[in-house]
């Protein structure tokens, strides 16, 4: 092979492009062609070696960034399944709809893409409403809220909507994505909740009404009969016939069973919290001053198994339960002295109050009925129940938020539980 051609593919091989892109370039030294072509070639070889891995990192971001593609891909497909969402430009104008989105505004994409986001407006939002939102989401923050919307008809729908702005490389907002969800049926439900819940509160002021000018109307006559048996009682004098007394005993008996009655469906139409302001109570000295009065003849005895906890409840309300419940153990008690039990444990959220007795135990069968009203668990007659006391009870403990049950077998006593909430209702 000649020196010139020698020399001509020397200057092929440094002409290639590897070669040119290389900071050293050998030059051809004719003294020692060979060599000056190896150190070409070498410099190839490097060459390619290096193009070759800039190649192979090229396809692995390729094939890094593909897959990224297809998962964003598959994020939007369960966006779009799931959620309505829309995306508009940093004025409000509709730039993109999902089919969902289309499906609930009753409008098609054509006569959304353009469009103000105003074109759904209802007025049920005030302008401060609107006027917040756009104060966060132009400052670059994420917005949640309920709106409701209408519909191409001019029907209300409502969404739980989240908005996300979206920003360019130099740091403006460019588009604001919105994802909701339907709750226009929720909504509803709440509506008629709340509707409901003024008509039921409606319902009891005129049933309480109604008790109280019923219980005042029938206190009346009762007074005018126990008038008139004391009339009669004097008119006869100390020599009536022992007949004649059974039967004005009875009338006086009757009298007050009935007036005890009235008292008891007065006492249970009033005996709610929703009105009641709440006292810090410490249970132990409540309790025990409750019980001062009803052990006075010193036919019971209040037992205390541990401290009991200071509570958050309504002064008044709380003592009607107490000395219900503490009346209930010293009337129907059947041995010499009644022990009367008070113990409490707590869990995450309550407070478990006890008070527990060594009476006669009420059967099973029958403790499901004992909170009901006019129920006498107990038909001794020589016991005056109107049958009102532990409905009050339960309605009281029920409307702070807590719940009464009883633990009890014949002959082994009777143990009422009831509950107090940690942090109460602020509102009952």
């Amino acid at each position: 092979m000649s020196e010139e051609t020698i020399k001509e593919v020397f200057d092929i091989i440094v002409n290639m492009e590897v070669v040119r892109s290389q900071k050293e370039i050998p030059q051809f030294d004719k003294n020692d062609a060979s060599a000056s072509i190896v150190d070409a070639l070498n410099i190839v070889t490097v060459a390619l070696e290096d193009r070759q891995s800039d190649i192979d990192n090229l396809k692995e971001t390729n094939k890094d960034l593909l897959l990224s593609l297809q998962e964003v891909s598959r994020y939007q497909s369960a966006l779009d399944i799931s959620s309505i969402v829309s995306i508009a430009d940093e004025n409000g104008n509709i730039t993109y709809v999902n089919d969902m989105f289309c499906q609930i505004s009753g409008y098609t994409k054509s006569e959304l893409i353009g469009q103000n986001h105003n074109l759904l407006k209802s007025d049920h939002h005030k302008r401060m409403f609107w006027d917040g939102m756009w104060q966060i989401i132009s400052q670059g923050n994420i917005w949640h809220n309920e709106i409701m919307n209408l519909n191409k008809e001019g029907i209300g729908y409502w969404v739980d909507t989240t908005i996300v702005p979206f920003f360019n490389s130099q740091g403006k907002i460019v588009n604001y994505l919105s994802m909701g969800h339907d709750i226009t049926k929720r909504k509803l439900q709440e509506e008629e909740a709340k509707e409901y819940h003024l008509q039921l509160e409606s319902i009891n002021k005129n049933l309480e009404q109604f008790a109280h000018t019923v219980s005042h109307d029938l206190k009346s006559p009762l007074n005018n009969a126990k008038g008139l048996v004391s009339i009669i009682e004097s008119s006869l004098g100390e020599d009536q016939p022992e007949e004649v007394r059974q039967y004005l005993s009875l009338l006086n008996e009757t009298n007050d069973k009935m007036r005890s009655l009235i008292d008891g469906i007065l006492q249970y139409s009033k005996a709610s919290g929703r009105d009641a302001k709440l006292d810090r109570i410490d249970l132990q000295p409540f309790i025990q001053e409750v019980g001062d009065t009803l052990t006075a003849k010193g036919n019971a005895k209040i037992i205390f198994k541990n401290d009991l906890p200071e509570i958050s409840y309504n002064t008044t309300v709380l003592r009607q339960v107490i000395s219900n419940l503490m009346s209930n153990a010293i009337k129907f008690n059947d041995k010499e002295q009644c022990t009367i039990e008070f113990s409490s444990r707590m869990d995450d959220h309550y407070y478990h109050i006890s008070i527990a007795d060594n009476g006669p135990g009420v059967a099973e069968k029958h403790q499901e009925e004992m909170f009901k009203l006019f129920n006498k668990v107990n038909q001794d007659k020589a016991k005056d129940s109107s049958g009102v006391g532990l409905a009050t009870v339960k309605k009281i403990i029920n409307e702070a938020g807590g719940n009464i049950w009883v633990e009890s077998s014949l002959g082994a006593g009777t143990k009422f539980t009831f509950t107090v909430r940690i942090k109460p209702k602020t509102q009952w």
